[in-house]
């Protein structure tokens, strides 16, 4: 299979996971909407991305709206997505696939932004 052929952006592993903070949008009716719940990113692409919380989210549709919070190289990023797959990780933890809803503004600086990550995590493992 060619790279021309391929549908998904390439996702990025997070060799150690990036602190974030899930938040449910004010008008969700799942508790604690509008605050944030710590958790980490475990894995990111310029689709989706994996995350570890305590929150539950307790989707019952693939219309689950969730924010994510998260600090990559030195900017702080927020973007709103679908939660698309969730189960329960361990007592009190809950791992969720999350569709990024991106503007094209928004995919241009989460590309410009994990292209430097990329640049700078190679340099550091060198």
């Amino acid at each position: 299979m060619g790279a021309a052929s391929r549908r998904e952006p390439f996702r990025y592993v997070m060799n150690q996971p990036i602190d974030c903070w899930l938040e449910l949008p004010a008008g969700s009716t799942s508790p604690g909407a509008g605050q944030q719940t710590e958790g980490v990113l475990l894995d990111l692409s310029r689709s989706g991305c994996k995350v570890r919380s305590s929150l539950n989210v307790r989707f019952t549709s693939k219309d689950t709206r969730i924010i994510i919070h998260f600090k990559l190289n030195e900017n702080m990023l927020r973007f709103t997505g679908s939660v698309r797959w969730g189960w329960m990780y361990g007592l009190g933890e809950y791992q969720y696939g999350v569709r990024l809803d991106l503007t094209p503004e928004e995919e241009d600086i989460l590309t410009s932004e994990l292209d430097l990550w990329t640049m700078t995590s190679s340099q550091e493992d060198s």
